[in-house]
């Protein structure tokens, strides 16, 4: 068992009263799942301090496994077992030894001991994952905790306690015996079979609500983020209409009729609420386009409009490395691609071009072509309308313009009735 033991504790640590163990309580949603009672109690002080904490290294595991910490080592698990079993078994098989050295009762006790060092370093030379492997160590410790304490040491303090009376070996065996036997005895086994049955249950509600905790703390940090993310797209819309004070409102515009659209569409919540977002910033690109193209009251010449087109691409490089949980990034470069391959920046056909930028480029569509431009009047919505109805399906998303048009049609003038998303 020597030998096991300085494998087993590998680094220099020293068993204090006052240990914390690998974590402490307040780090810990703590509940014991194996808690301390009196019945436990040998009547040898320093014994009794020394398996409370044992028991508290066993409930400091299980908060543990209950709460899924990701910051337990398993190797801290297994040096905590090493600095306890070497002091504690010093302890222990010092006083038993003073009391019955020579008596087989005390070479099994000794045997014991080792059984536990061999068992902690089969669990520790496992190739189980870290989970299984702690999920093993507290089975574990739970059944020979019980089974140590109630039964193994309890005997064996009543024998020394026999002996500090002044009975002989023998007779203080069969005291203890005697003492340890018939009701106690069922009471042990009762005490055994709680445990078992109880701490495994009691584990499984605890980590069930430790999950759920997790989620609520997830969902509550992924909510946040979107409301940070959100913040962000605001501004970067505001962002580009002041550098186009003419087309100010477009993309505002563009967001609200790209909802309605989805809506009538029947997409998901998730989905609308990336369309809207990506809608509020899909002209972000422009932000790389000198203002006075931008403001030009003339028609573009072929370099500009060629500068312009770039603006798609633009927004890819702009929006590079900001982790999205909706496909904005892809709206702002591809609501310019045609589902025919006649757009830009990459000629993208068909399902290459998410849904989501596929509303969005309806919508870009049917609010420039109805509205005011630098270089001409708002052509109207009849016009824009026309457009799209006569290239769904080639240039447009058919399903898209057709709940466009159904949408307009109930609302004459283009007035959204969609709710405030800001």
């Amino acid at each position: 068992m020597k030998n096991d033991m300085v494998q087993l504790h590998s680094q220099n640590y020293n068993f204090r009263a006052n240990r914390q163990g690998f974590m402490t309580d307040q780090q810990l949603n703590f509940f014991e799942i194996f808690p301390w009672n009196n019945n436990f109690k040998t009547g040898i002080p320093v014994i009794d301090e020394q398996h409370r904490k044992l028991v508290v290294l066993l409930n400091q595991l299980a908060a543990h496994i209950a709460n899924q910490s990701d910051h337990i080592e398993v190797n801290d698990v297994f040096n905590e077992l090493a600095a306890y079993a070497d002091h504690h078994f010093k302890t222990e098989e010092g006083i038993w030894r003073s009391h019955m050295s020579d008596h087989p009762r005390y070479t099994v006790h000794l045997k014991v001991h080792a059984s536990f060092v061999e068992k902690i370093m089969a669990m520790k030379n496992s190739s189980s994952s870290s989970e299984d492997t702690l999920e093993e160590i507290l089975k574990f410790l739970v059944h020979w905790l019980a089974y140590h304490i109630l039964d193994d040491d309890k005997r064996m303090a009543k024998i020394a306690h026999a002996l500090d009376d002044g009975l002989d070996l023998d007779a203080s065996i069969t005291r203890a015996d005697l003492e340890m036997s018939g009701a106690m005895r069922e009471l042990i086994e009762a005490v055994l079979t709680m445990y078992d049955s109880l701490s495994s249950r009691t584990l499984e509600l605890m980590k069930e609500r430790s999950a759920k905790q997790k989620a609520l703390k997830q969902l509550k940090a992924t909510e946040e983020s979107k409301a940070a993310l959100v913040s962000m797209i605001s501004a970067m819309s505001k962002a580009v209409e002041a550098r186009d004070p003419y087309t100010s409102g477009h993309q505002d515009r563009v967001a609200e009729i790209s909802v309605a659209i989805a809506g009538k569409m029947g997409l998901n919540e998730e989905q609308i609420e990336g369309i809207w977002l990506g809608a509020k910033i899909h002209d972000i690109g422009k932000l790389k386009i000198p203002t006075e193209i931008l403001v030009k009251p003339t028609r573009l010449s072929l370099l500009e409009y060629t500068l312009i087109k770039e603006h798609p691409a633009s927004a890819g490089e702009i929006l590079e490395g900001i982790k999205f949980p909706w496909p904005v990034t892809k709206i702002a470069m591809q609501h310019h691609e045609r589902l025919d391959g006649s757009g830009y920046p990459n000629a993208l056909k068909g399902d290459e071009i998410c849904i989501e930028a596929k509303v969005v480029a309806v919508a870009d569509v049917f609010e420039a072509m109805s509205s005011h431009r630098p270089y001409r009047a708002a052509l109207g919505i009849e016009t824009a309308i026309k457009e799209l109805i006569d290239h769904k399906g080639t240039l447009y998303d058919a399903e898209a313009v057709d709940a466009l048009v159904a949408h307009i049609r109930e609302n004459p003038g283009h007035k959204t009735d969609t709710p405030d998303r800001k």
